[in-house]
């Protein structure tokens, strides 16, 4: 199969390799958000809905055909954000990662994002699910061109389930390793930006490989079915920074309270009352400027209930803020991968 799309006026497609694709989106005035650039090769493939003339961001869909990858795809996305647009990258369900063969290499899909000065990302997919037996490789590389008054912004969420647990995979895959990291520019003297200092590398390494004691990976999971990583960073999402900043500032140790039963509970919101109950476990942190969370879960379900909540700041009864900044900045429709 041999599928590849082009805008910007191409007359004929750009011949680029099989799993590479590039997105390029340019704002023209007066303030046209315009996809400049949308290409892909199989088994990538890019969807993007024609904006509506008042839309604050363009939405555009990563996928591949049949609903996963094999063992052995490479996908390498290039993306590219100018000054004073905004991206949201999305999916339209889980990635599928099915089991790696003898004769092929580990499933791999790269990243690379560059943010201009006033630019903003959004990368908000569905979980990867990594099927029995599944050895898969993600890289994501960010590059952000103002890091001084912070105009360069980014929403990245990463996250992994345990696999088909109705068929009793829970951590049945070989190797799982995500890699996110991102860097700060710098322009030379002919004016070229390159990748300059590296600011933040967060790694997610899962191997079904026994470790010292003879725990399988499994076992080593805790009950716990999905993982999650939050990376935020810039001036359009100052908002949901602090407001993720100041609830979580408190935060007592683990085993020093009983949260079923504390007097001050009712400071946590609805959300964040029903995640404990559940299971849902989470932390967060400040490094290097970025505000970086973790959270994992016995259920699916759970964790997207919090992790929404937390994006659209939810108040203490948990109704999403009106004025949440990534509503505000980007529109309605931001939060399909957790509904």
């Amino acid at each position: 199969m041999n599928d590849t799309a082009t805008t910007a006026g191409d007359a004929a497609a750009t011949s680029i390799p099989a799993g590479d694709g590039l997105i390029h989106v340019r704002l023209l005035p007066p303030e046209q958000l315009t996809l400049y650039q949308l290409n892909f090769k199989y088994p990538l493939k890019l969807i993007s809905p024609a904006p509506g003339q008042r839309a604050k961001s363009l939405t555009v869909f990563v996928l591949s055909y049949g609903g996963g990858l094999v063992g052995g795809d490479q996908v390498n996305l290039r993306v590219e954000v100018e000054e004073g647009a905004k991206l949201c990258l999305q999916t339209q369900g889980t990635t599928k990662i099915f089991k790696q063969t003898p004769e092929s290499p580990p499933t791999a899909q790269r990243l690379t994002a560059r943010i201009h000065a006033g630019a903003s990302l959004l990368l908000l997919p569905d979980p990867i699910q990594p099927f029995a037996d599944s050895n898969y490789l993600q890289h994501q590389i960010f590059e952000l061109a103002d890091t001084t008054t912070d105009t360069s912004s980014l929403v990245l969420l990463d996250w992994v389930t345990e696999g088909r647990a109705a068929r009793n995979e829970h951590w049945s895959l070989t190797r799982f390793e995500s890699r996110n990291e991102v860097f700060a520019t710098t322009t030379t003297s002919t004016s070229n930006t390159q990748r300059g200092r590296l600011l933040l590398r967060d790694t997610m390494i899962l191997d079904t490989a026994t470790d010292d004691i003879g725990e399988t990976l499994r076992a080593r999971q805790d009950g716990q079915t999905i993982f999650a990583t939050i990376i935020i960073r810039g001036r359009v999402f100052a908002q949901l920074i602090a407001y993720i900043t100041a609830r979580y500032t408190n935060e007592p140790r683990i085993g020093q309270k009983r949260w079923d039963t504390d007097d001050d509970s009712r400071r946590h919101s609805a959300v964040e009352v029903a995640a404990r109950r559940s299971g849902v476990l989470w932390a967060a942190s400040s490094v290097r400027g970025f505000l970086l969370v973790k959270v994992s879960g016995v259920e699916v379900e759970g964790v997207k209930v919090f992790v929404r909540g937390l994006l659209s700041e939810v108040d203490g009864e948990g109704v999403p803020a009106a004025d949440g900044c990534i509503t505000a900045a980007f529109g309605e429709g931001m939060f399909r991968c957790l509904e």
